[in-house]
């Protein structure tokens, strides 16, 4: 199986590909260099014009990048106002008469984290036909990441524990199995673990912890981040166990992330299955986690789209147990154990 990944340029960057070649990972595919603090340049008074009438005469559109000494605005008769440095233009003022320019930092790579060929180059978009099996979730933090596949718990119902968490696992993407807690989240990150994907996680801790690198970003703490997958739902919601077999079975192969499209990429790996078939309305089933674990009784209905409950935000059903509670249950929490007669 194959589809077309697409890795998205920023303004100015420079494609150090060509359609037809082979790219791994790790491998640079572009450079850029980024935007730093913006500065007026003065333009009306330079050119002798009033700040309404000098606008006419700047010559570049928002979002040029501009090579220093490169033209910004010309009055037609002689008179010119240069960049002094490479830089991007953001805008001009009509009231105070200046240009608003971003000078350019120093260059940075761009990697795309993913294997494949290059099938499209343009200035804003490099694309890939990446060849490999695709996990898609339901939900992600974090950006792009690449890395050895390591399964960290011993079942998918389980929690990951920041115990399992050493320097073994750097650089790794870890496959957990029904949540992770802040504090294994965090040693994740010092720890330099690439990414982790979970059945699902606590919506609070999940924000909080996207704050915590929200912060670091900004006090220049940019390196480091950790990039999570979640394939059930958002609480305390456990990975489908064909799905976490086949995981355990890729342990070691190389794969890709992406946090904010939550889907994941393994290389060399055979398809992965088909989700589990959730029960349907009228089936009977059986809760397997807290607060009903070891209940059964009749799935009545299927709740459209994610639903909140006291354990997770995932797709859920009503159940009406046999001791007669009627419940919202987590449809990846609950076994189909046969279904009734007529059903």
């Amino acid at each position: 199986m194959s589809v077309v990944h697409r890795v998205r340029l920023p303004v100015g960057a420079r494609p150090l590909v060509d359609e037809g070649h082979a790219v791994e990972p790790a491998e640079v595919l572009a450079t850029r260099r980024p935007p730093g603090e913006g500065r007026a340049v003065p333009v009306a008074g330079a050119l002798r014009r009033s700040a309404g009438a000098a606008a006419a005469c700047v010559v570049v559109t928002p979002g040029s990048v501009l090579s220093a000494g490169e033209l910004l605005a010309s009055d037609g008769r002689g008179r010119e106002v240069r960049v002094p440095d490479d830089c991007l233009f953001l805008g001009y003022d009509a009231i105070d008469g200046s240009a608003l320019v971003a000078p350019l930092l120093g260059t940075e790579p761009i990697l795309g984290h993913v294997r494949g060929e290059v099938t499209g180059v343009s200035p804003e978009a490099i694309e890939i036909r990446v060849t490999g099996a695709r996990v898609a979730g339901v939900g992600g933090s974090g950006g792009a990441v690449h890395g050895e596949l390591r399964v960290a718990v011993h079942g998918p119902g389980d929690e990951l524990r920041a115990g399992a968490i050493d320097v073994a696992t750097t650089g790794r993407i870890l496959v957990g199995g029904s949540r992770a807690s802040a504090e294994t989240l965090t040693r994740a990150r010092a720890m330099g673990v690439a990414g982790i994907v979970l059945g699902g996680v606590l919506d609070k801790e999940l924000r909080d912890f996207e704050a915590t690198q929200r912060r670091r970003r900004e006090i220049g703490g940019e390196r480091g981040d950790l990039a999570i997958l979640l394939l059930e739902g958002f609480g305390k919601v456990g990975l489908d166990p064909d799905l976490f077999s086949w995981f355990a079975a890729h342990d070691g192969h190389v794969a890709s992330l992406f946090g904010e499209s939550a889907e994941l990429y393994v290389y060399d790996a055979a398809p992965p299955p088909a989700r589990r078939t959730f029960p349907r309305p009228g089936d009977r089933v059986l809760a397997h986690r807290r607060p009903y674990a070891g209940l059964s009784g009749e799935l009545v209905r299927v709740l459209p789209g994610l639903h909140a409950t006291p354990a997770a935000t995932a797709r859920s059903g009503v159940v009406r147990f046999d001791d007669g509670l009627t419940a919202v249950v987590p449809l990846a929490n609950l076994e189909a154990a046969e279904r009734l007669s007529g059903g």
